[in-house]
């Protein structure tokens, strides 16, 4: 097992244990985008925000099933990934001001 698969397997595990879904697409793919997912969360944590704004974008994010659009948001903020997981009362919410804390 090379490097890159130790933490790709170490971050598959931590998902599993912080309850986080199950990623879909090929075992390559999974495999990369459980490391892609961590960082995002990651850098989507240390985002200032208030915690009931912060819940709702956190499961948002957590939609994204395909390990794809994990990797395809490699060099993407975490935004815009949540901003296509967003159902469209979300969105409509989100355009009249009314998102934040709902």
């Amino acid at each position: 097992m090379g490097t890159h698969d130790a933490i790709n397997a170490a971050n598959a595990e931590a998902a599993r244990k912080a309850g986080w879904p199950e990623l879909t697409g090929t075992a390559k793919q999974i495999g990369w985008a459980h490391t892609v997912r961590k960082d995002k969360m990651d850098e989507f944590e240390a985002t200032p925000m208030p915690e009931a704004e912060k819940t709702r974008w956190r499961e948002i994010l957590l939609r994204e099933l395909r390990a794809g659009a994990w990797i395809d948001s490699l060099s993407s903020p975490w935004q815009a990934l949540a901003i296509i997981n967003l159902t469209t009362e979300e969105h409509a919410d989100l355009l009249a001001g009314q998102f934040a804390g709902s």
